[in-house]
């Protein structure tokens, strides 16, 4: 059984289309033969006019439709007004019309006359009311469905500000963002993904601020993609980013709203996909993963601080476990001579190089960190206790690992628990098994040179036209005031106080510097 991304069928039967008939009942006989064999189809006949009778029917999905507003708004006003009417002198024309607009107490009610359109409509939840010798049909918003209501975040916590999180209604995530930007700039347009599941994304935007070649670019690659089913915003994400295969994310993902809501108020966009919890922002850069809202939601030397430290982490997570390596393997001379012997002392009874209690110890801690995610709540602390304590002073008592070795992982382990996306986590511990490796075959060399080439492939990737490690490289001081230190509100352009290195501002440059070039050569 595959459980990876639904691929788009290759061999795809062609049906005969469908088109609405005035019949009302070959209406109903496609309609059932199109949903044959789901039980949550409803269709209700019935008549209504006192001699003479109008036929019509009522259908909609069960559950995804609001079964209380269908009765109290659809149909009690139909039998309360029609019911004994007299309808002799009326034409079909004008019965259509008039239970179109006076007999509905519902904030929409539209016609349609395409038979695809009608029935995504009612796969989406809608009520569509068929009459007898009419072309047309009348479509109802009664849209309904069992989501979670608005919590706080689970991922993304923070100590101040607020602790709404978005839910798998798309609709309810629109409100949150609405509810937050009240502008008639702030735009979202819906698009539909997936030939199966006909999946809505929505694209937010600030259309005073975003950069109108990067909107259309990120909506022709959605239109574009040809897949069966869209399940989560992941498969938005892998699909439209530029380097799928880097371990390192060129979209920001978000469960809370205001980091959304702020990010469109610096001109990037937003997308939210129905059926996940988890946003897309994008353009991003490498900074924007080491930012929370707890650095604006507290005072700016203490924001500052926090970010510094989170950077100072990342590095940490990175690289101390490798340096270790390599100093106790290839460059002993650098470490103090009493230590030395500390270190020395407590690996006598070790029986593995260190690399190899190195990297034991790294996959015993990622085995313990996944177990504990993956285990029910009950049960997450008492497989990190055990695995943590129990188990570390074990083998620490057996003497198949040092003392050492312990601290060192755990440092790092630690140290990668304070980046606050995850995403940016995760390709920080990919990486530091290169780093390990490397200094385990060259050491501080090998560190050295694993670096160099990281950073070369940092600078190689881009996020829709904006440098991925902008505005550090390249470099820009005015859009720098707010990437390492948190500035001011009072300094702040937006906000957030975060100014989006945008990609229209880049193009100019570069056009500026080739339009200088192309000068100086003539």
């Amino acid at each position: 059984m595959r459980l990876g991304y639904p691929k788009k069928s290759q061999s795809k039967e062609v049906k005969t289309p469908v088109v609405l008939s005035s019949d009302l009942q070959k209406n109903l006989h496609n309609i059932k033969s199109e949903l044959q064999y789901c039980a949550d189809l409803i269709v209700r006949e019935f008549e209504v006019g006192r001699k003479r009778k109008r036929k019509m029917a009522l259908i909609h999905l069960q559950g995804i439709s609001n079964s209380d507003s269908i009765s109290q708004f659809i149909i009690d006003p139909i039998l309360h007004k029609w019911k004994s009417s007299n309808l002799e002198d009326v034409s079909d024309l004008n019965f259509f019309n008039d239970l179109k607009d006076n007999t509905f107490d519902v904030p929409q009610v539209k016609t349609e006359n395409n038979w695809n359109e009608i029935m995504m409509s009612i796969l989406n939840g809608d009520t569509a009311i068929f009459l007898d010798h009419q072309e047309k049909v009348l479509l109802i918003d009664t849209k309904s469905g069992q989501f979670r209501s608005v919590s706080e975040s689970t991922g993304q916590t923070i100590i101040r500000g607020p602790k709404d999180s978005f839910n798998e209604s798309i609709a309810t995530n629109m409100s949150l963002l609405r509810y937050r930007i009240r502008s008639s700039e702030f735009k979202m347009e819906m698009l539909k993904v997936g030939d199966v599941t006909n999946t809505s994304v929505v694209i937010s935007y600030m259309d005073d601020m975003v950069d109108q070649e990067l909107l259309k670019s990120v909506k022709e690659k959605i239109e574009k993609i040809e897949i069966n089913g869209v399940l989560e915003s992941i498969y938005i994400e892998s699909l439209i980013e530029s380097k799928p295969y880097s371990p390192f994310p060129t979209v920001l993902d978000t469960e809370r709203p205001d980091v959304i809501a702020a990010n469109i108020l610096e001109g990037r966009i937003g997308i939210l996909v129905d059926g996940s919890p988890v946003g897309l922002v994008l353009p991003a850069t490498l900074p924007m993963f080491f930012q929370s809202p707890d650095d604006y939601n507290q005072r700016y030397t203490v924001g500052t601080f926090l970010r510094f430290l989170r950077f100072t982490s990342f590095f940490i997570s990175l690289l101390v476990s490798a340096v270790y390596l390599a100093l106790i393997t290839h460059h002993r001379s650098m470490i103090p001579t009493p230590l030395l012997v500390s270190l020395a002392a407590q690996r006598e009874s070790v029986p593995f190089p260190a690399i190899v209690e190195l990297l034991l110890m790294e996959f015993a801690f990622e085995i313990i960190r996944e177990a504990s995610i993956r285990s029910p709540r009950v049960l997450a602390s008492t497989v990190a206790i055990v695995g943590a304590l129990v188990i570390g002073q074990a083998v620490v008592q057996a003497g198949i690992i040092s003392t050492s070795m312990i601290i060192f992982v755990s440092i790092t382990g630690i140290s990668s628990f304070t980046i606050p996306n995850y995403s940016i986590a995760s390709s920080a511990r990919l990486l530091r098994y290169i780093f390990i490796l490397s200094a385990g075959v060259a050491g501080l060399y090998g560190i050295a040179l694993t670096f160099l080439f990281w950073l070369v492939h940092l600078n190689t990737i881009d996020s829709f036209g904006v440098p991925y490690l902008m505005p550090v490289s390249p470099l820009s001081i005015t859009d720098n005031e707010d990437t390492f230190i948190r500035i001011h509100k009072r300094k702040s352009k937006s906000s957030k106080g975060n100014f989006v290195p945008d990609s229209s501002r880049i193009r100019k440059k570069q056009n500026t510097k080739t339009g200088e070039e192309n000068e100086s050569n003539s």
